[in-house]
């Protein structure tokens, strides 16, 4: 189609619509999409940190401070106030807790703070979110919590390493 000299091309209308359509859904991506800009940041834990590739019920550490699990368990069964930050990794993400205790006047109060992390495209981090828990025993394994609905266990010591990961 050659133009008329003279005459204003137009555009047709549903080539305007479909750009705008297009430039509002790139608009809601962009501003859904995770930054590495937060001002809301886990606590300080007064007892130290530790790290696992999996917290569970059945949850196995393969690092901790030097007197961190010891300093956690012996606060949770005094309920005394007191702090500890567990990193749960995977390759490229993961989460970041903070379990807190805070003695209250009918029971041990828990909480459990959390943030995810993820090292991919210049790494960003999630809100901090939080969830009430319940201190459901504290044994020779560790201190048993239910936080949000499932089952964590802060063991009471760091696992021996495996033979096949050495």
């Amino acid at each position: 189609m050659r133009p008329i000299p003279g005459k204003q091309a137009r555009i047709p209308r549903a080539a305007v619509v479909i750009c705008a359509i297009i430039m509002a859904a790139a608009g809601a991506v962009a501003a859904a999409w995770p930054t590495s800009q937060h001002s809301a940041t886990l606590p300080h834990a007064s007892c130290g940190s530790a790290t696992t590739h999996f917290l569970t019920g059945h949850t196995q550490l393969f690092r901790a401070d030097h007197g961190a699990l010891t300093c956690f368990v012996t606060a949770a069964r005094t309920c005394k106030s007191a702090s500890l930050r567990v990193t749960e990794m995977g390759v490229d993400t993961g989460t970041d807790y903070v379990f807190a205790i805070k003695p209250g006047q009918a029971s041990c109060q828990v909480t459990e703070l959390r943030q995810g992390y993820s090292a991919n495209f210049g790494g960003s981090q999630d809100a901090v979110r939080t969830a009430p828990c319940h201190r459901t025993a504290v044994t020779r394994m560790g201190v048993a919590l239910s936080c949000g609905g499932r089952d964590v266990l802060i063991p009471v010591k760091v696992s021996a390493p495996s033979p096949l990961s050495g």
